[in-house]
């Protein structure tokens, strides 16, 4: 065989060039992207997502039970008027309430996240109570028989923690405790000429343990509360007072309520609320007239949600039966904004 010069050179160049030729049109075939195998693999199919439940201003008196995001702030306000149309017996019967008694309940509550899952809540109550036209039975030692009194109430502060989320089966369930009730309200000393409307507060601090749960059942929204209270009495009688300044039986709080959207932007919304208190007494709790009263009730209201940050709700609670206390119909307007 003949010896070109470069020979070596060509056939190095021809051995590159065949293999060129099987590598660069698969590769120019799969258009400007580059050859598939450096290529994204198409994203999968998204999944369909839960369709999650309407935003709402929530229930009136039943507590939540998903708590707010974390860092989120809210703060709600609350404009209640209570009439009483009588008394309940000892025997869950309806009495006279021996005078046209009122009370005017506006409490503010304010809302935290501080971690995922966690909320913390206060409630500060402004209280004013009034009489007219009570009873002579009932008047005061000069014949008092209008009277009256505001301050700030008792207090309230909850911690709750969502121990699991809502599926399919299974509701969310919420855990909670804290202090129902804080003695911050005037409960001890009270005045005889103004006719036991200084009361506004219980004299107790009161432990508080239980759940909140909640179910989205399309369309309604369903809450429930399951709270058991423990109140330990911080006032004796003594002198002039009376036993309403006595609060010291531990009580169950029940409650259910119901959301349902009543237009197709979900902006308005009708709500349902059954309210309940349990009491009874233990071997040690002393006895007196304003510990906590068994008492049933239901409130129908309508909920307006303006928008993300602002929502609103009016309605009546009726109380129906009871043992001890007062019987009332109480208009109550509320108003939420978070931040």
């Amino acid at each position: 065989m003949p010896h070109f010069r470069g020979a070596k050179n060509l056939l190095g160049l021809f051995l590159i060039s065949l293999a060129l030729s099987f590598i660069v049109p698969p590769a120019l075939a799969q258009g400007p992207g580059g050859p598939a195998i450096f290529m994204e693999k198409p994203a999968p199919p998204a999944e369909e997502k839960k369709d999650a439940p309407p935003s709402t201003c929530g229930p009136i008196i039943c507590d939540t039970c998903v708590p707010i995001d974390t860092s989120k702030f809210a703060m709600q306000a609350f404009w209640a008027l209570s009439i009483y149309t009588g008394n309940f017996s000892h025997n869950w019967r309806h009495v006279d309430a021996k005078g046209n008694f009122y009370t005017f309940n506006m409490p503010i509550k304010f809302t935290y996240g501080p971690t995922k899952d966690m909320e913390v809540y206060v409630i500060v109550p402004f209280v004013t109570n009034w009489v007219d036209s009570a009873n002579k039975s009932l008047a005061g030692p000069n014949g008092e028989r209008n009277a009256g009194y505001s301050g700030i109430g008792d207090m309230t502060l909850i911690g709750k923690y969502n121990l699991l989320p809502e599926t399919d089966s299974r509701p969310a369930i919420t855990a909670v405790g804290g202090l129902s009730t804080i003695p911050t309200g005037h409960a001890s000393h009270l005045n005889p000429g103004r006719l036991v409307q200084d009361a506004i507060g219980t004299g107790s601090l009161s432990f508080v343990t239980g759940f909140n749960l909640f179910k989205y059942l399309k369309p309604f929204l369903i809450h429930s509360q399951i709270w058991y209270n423990t109140p330990i009495n911080m006032y004796k009688i003594h002198g002039n007072d009376f036993p309403q300044a006595v609060r010291n039986h531990d009580w169950v709080t029940f409650n259910l309520a119901a959301e349902l959207p009543l237009t197709k932007d979900k902006k308005w919304i009708l709500l349902t609320e059954m309210y309940s208190n349990w009491t009874w007494s233990n071997i040690y709790s002393p006895q007196g007239f304003q510990s906590p009263t068994t008492l049933l009730g239901i409130q129908p209201a309508l909920e307006y949600v303006a928008t993300d940050k602002l929502s609103m709700a009016a309605g009546c609670a009726f109380d129906l039966v009871g043992k001890f206390g007062g019987q009332k119909i109480t208009p109550v307007l509320t108003m939420l904004y978070s931040f």
